[in-house]
């Protein structure tokens, strides 16, 4: 049986944190620790006095259960990262082994399994790109503009490999330690600090800031030879950067950060929010709320933009980034009494536990994508609207309580992944913002965190006039413009990223007459997921084999003679459609990632991989041929880029188009330019352009809605096989 630190803290009769030192030192026999969590066996005995280290990280597996040699298969779940359907796909791929009893797995082979992944020789789990796995430090090179603090932590991650949580806290109070004399002019000697005797410092509420920072460790008897070289090196003070933020960061864990979902805000980023809520209100006066500060670089970036520490707050749930923050705080106004300090900076869990008093601004960056507890979960469910999904968000749970923490007409500004705009999984939030709030600023930054391929925005909201967008301000690329009248915005999607000439446009097409759509009236599948292409893709034919295509080998109206061949045996395969998908008579395939919907004709059964996606439309009154000439139009690549901004091609993007039914004649003369094309053996661009005019003749589109639509195309990759 295991227990929890907290058991473990009251029957050693120490405190939770002196339980979490002596679990990653390794010096509790059997404790190991998953997705953050540490598990103890609850027939340890408290270690002996004393604080020896082991050199190397600790063994991160973690056994749920009496049976010490064998592993349900909700655990192999939980230690992989991985769905139970995958398990049974790799099982069933002999990726994964499985005992006898078909119900257990063997201990000591998932221990060896576990460790080839964190040692990337695992290559199926290597190719998932699975970040609960990764592991190690990385330098956050645009958090600070501080090229020689940049240098000097490069250069302790170079020489140091692995730091304790009680060497990373020596390390900091060092550092604060060296900032605190630079910022003050003070000459203090480093032996205060390794003499034990950080009750000399100068200033009481600084050395309370040391002292809970080091946590009652004696650094005086701490064996320093792993952390000599930082404790060698000297950060300069830059007013306004959070270097100690910097340092801890960089020097914490990787896969601990993935597990939290803590990306942290480059200075730009920062500066680029706190600048355009300074062009909705005179912020000086107001306080301001960040209810995940981390080490608070976004409280630093209101200092320096002028507003008062007495009114800015910040709460987080990681305690060392709230003792970092205080740290900070208090290096830019050392007026700030202790306790001034303690009550503003706090340690608690957000979204259980925050402040009383409400805000007129709450802004950060929330947690993206935050690994809850089954315990965490059912209080979520019972207490936030946007819990009750299938999948629970954090940053959305985050915009709930910012939202629930703002006085009547405050404001609420995050950084936020631009999937919260329209992505399906995020429409409970979008609800709570059309009912509670007005939009008075979006600007979409692309992908600012460093690793992280996810693009984000600034998302500015007012609690009034609920539902409003008119004089919202949009940045978009090397664009900006106000928008001048309110669009209907409801929770399926928030169209900010286009100027009020194209939201015209947009729903000009959107409302067009007599329209049918593809949901419900069509079948959509997946490509062939074989689970290893490498084992299962040959570049050569062989007995048995076809052609299968991928996305690449898709181009409007054609396809690519591809060089892919494939032996067609579904049971092999990690995911398939059903046969007579691939088999049908006729159906369109389509690229899933690309600028514009891509769209080409299949009468020659060909299979796809699951790059080169399958449609079969069944709109009555509607041929295959005539949806192929609308999907592959200029008007739908601006529908659904302007709707959805995204380089995927879901199927609901492409159920969302309305598509004018018009007469068989009509139709023929489209289906006899989309024929023409199809059969050329040469580009024929008058024909293109001749098709593509008619098809915005049926939206019954103005010459100002053509303009625009070709202005906004501008650049986009045609995808006309040459």
């Amino acid at each position: 049986m295991y227990i929890t630190v907290s058991d473990a803290a009251e029957k050693f009769k120490v405190s939770r944190r002196r339980v979490q030192i002596l679990c990653e030192q390794g010096r509790i026999e059997g404790a190991s620790r998953i997705n953050g969590v540490w598990l103890i066996p609850s027939d340890s005995s408290k270690p002996l006095d004393g604080r020896k280290k082991n050199d190397e990280p600790v063994n991160q597996i973690s056994m749920f259960d009496n049976n010490r040699d064998k592993l349900s298969m909700s655990q192999v779940c939980d230690l992989l990262s991985i769905s139970r359907a995958t398990v049974h796909n790799w099982i069933r791929l002999d990726k994964l082994k499985i005992n006898s009893d078909n119900e257990t797995f063997d201990k000591e082979y998932i221990e060896t399994l576990l460790a080839e992944i964190k040692n990337s020789k695992d290559k199926c789990l290597k190719s998932r790109r699975n970040k609960k796995n990764i592991s190690g430090k990385s330098l956050y090179k645009d958090y600070i503009r501080s090229e020689r603090n940049r240098e000097i932590v490069e250069s302790i991650l170079s020489n140091c490999k692995y730091f304790s949580e009680e060497e990373l806290r020596i390390i900091l109070a060092h550092f604060a330690i060296q900032l605190y004399q630079q910022s003050c002019g003070l000459n203090i000697s480093d032996r205060v600090l390794f003499d034990g005797r950080v009750n000399m410092l100068p200033h009481n509420a600084f050395r309370a800031l040391i002292s809970d920072l080091l946590d009652n460790i004696d650094v005086s008897k701490i064996d320093k030879t792993n952390i000599q070289y930082a404790l060698d090196c000297r950060v300069q003070f830059v007013p306004l950067e959070d270097t100690l933020g910097f340092v801890y960061i960089s020097l914490r864990d990787i896969s601990l950060r993935k597990q939290t979902g803590a990306y942290y805000t480059p200075e730009k980023t920062v500066n680029e929010l706190i600048v355009s809520l300074k062009t909705c209100l005179d912020i000086e006066n107001f306080s301001v709320c960040d209810p995940c500060c981390g080490t608070g670089n976004f409280l630093i970036g209101l200092i320096g933009h002028g507003v008062r520490a007495t009114n800015i707050f910040g709460q987080d749930i990681d305690e060392i980034s709230i003792l970092i923050t205080r740290i900070n705080m208090f290096l830019l106004d050392n007026s700030l009494t202790k306790e001034q300090l303690y009550s503003q900076f706090v340690c608690e869990d957000t979204l259980t536990k925050t402040y009383s008093r409400k805000f007129s601004i709450v802004l950060g960056n929330p947690p993206w994508g935050y690994a809850f507890s089954k315990e965490k979960i059912s209080y979520l469910t019972a207490n936030y609207i946007t819990a009750k999904n299938k999948s629970i968000e954090s940053y959305d749970l985050f915009v709930e309580k910012g939202l629930s923490m703002l006085e009547e007409g405050g404001y609420l500004a995050y950084i936020l992944p631009e999937a919260i705009l329209s992505v399906c999984s995020h429409q409970s939030v979008r609800e709570i913002i059309v009912k509670n709030t007005s939009f008075r600023f979006v600007s979409y930054l692309g992908n600012v965190f460093s690793g992280v391929q996810c693009p984000a925005i600034v998302l500015g909201l007012q609690n009034s006039n609920h539902g409003k967008t008119r004089n919202c301000k949009v940045k978009l690329n090397e664009n900006e413009f106000l928008i001048n009248n309110d669009r209907k915005i409801d929770s399926s999607s928030f169209p900010f990223n286009m100027s009020d000439d194209e939201y015209d446009c947009l729903q000009a097409i959107s409302f067009v007459q007599n329209a049918k759509y593809l949901a419900n009236n069509a079948k959509f599948a997946l490509g062939i997921v074989t689970g290893d292409n490498k084992k299962y893709i040959k570049d050569t034919m062989d007995d048995g084999m076809e052609v299968v295509l991928k996305g690449s080998d898709i181009y409007r109206y054609a396809i690519h003679d591809s060089d892919n061949y494939i032996r067609y045996t579904p049971k092999n395969f990690q995911q398939v459609a059903p046969t007579e998908i691939y088999r049908t008579k006729e159906k369109l395939l389509y690229r899933f990632i690309a600028d514009v919907p891509v769209f080409a004709y299949d009468n020659q059964q060909r299979l796809s991989l699951n790059s080169c996606n399958i449609l079969i439309p069944q709109i009555e009154g509607a041929d295959i041929k005539y949806v192929l000439a609308i999907l592959n139009s200029s008007v739908s690549a601006y529908f659904i880029s302007k709707k959805y901004n995204s380089v995927k091609l879901l199927r609901s993007h492409i159920e969302s188009l309305p598509i004018p039914m018009v007469s068989q004649e009509k139709q023929s003369e489209i289906i006899k330019k989309v024929d023409h094309i199809m059969n050329s053996e040469r580009i024929i661009n008058d024909i293109y352009e001749e098709l593509d005019n008619a098809v915005m003749e049926i939206y019954s589109l103005s010459e100002k809605h053509r303009a625009t639509i070709h202005t906004a195309l501008t650049g986009k990759n045609s995808f006309i096989l040459k």
